[in-house]
């Protein structure tokens, strides 16, 4: 699920969508969520199937220790729900707000890759 990483904005392990846009929940007051649309990492499968994002993950090895990941999924949802067609490039700087410390971010661009493929079917 979501997690508290660095409290200060800087990892983006606690990213989830507010309101239709991406938020390090970290930054956000309760107050300013409340009467809004949240959405964590939870609620993007449907009846048991992984969303298009978390499959990429899953089937292109997206992840190692996995701290980083709901972040990385939420920040790739809200990409693609903007995006639903980005370049590499696009998706490294749609990305670089989120830090991951174990992959060296090629995978997680193959698994966004693969979930924009997925999602244009």
């Amino acid at each position: 699920g979501t997690h508290i990483g660095c409290d200060t904005s800087n990892c983006g392990a606690c990213t989830v969508v507010l309101n239709g846009n991406a938020v390090k929940s970290c930054t956000v007051f309760a107050v300013q969520a409340d009467g809004g649309k949240v959405t964590t990492v939870e609620g993007l499968a449907t009846n048991g199937e992984l969303h298009a994002v978390q499959e990429g993950f899953w089937e292109k090895h997206g992840l190692q220790c996995g701290f980083c990941t709901p972040g990385m999924i939420m920040m790739s949802y809200d990409l693609l729900s903007k995006n639903p067609s980005p370049s590499e490039e696009e998706i490294r700087e749609g990305l670089a707000g989120n830090l991951c410390r174990c992959t060296g971010y090629h995978n997680i661009v193959s698994a966004v890759q693969y979930a924009a493929e997925k999602m244009s079917s």
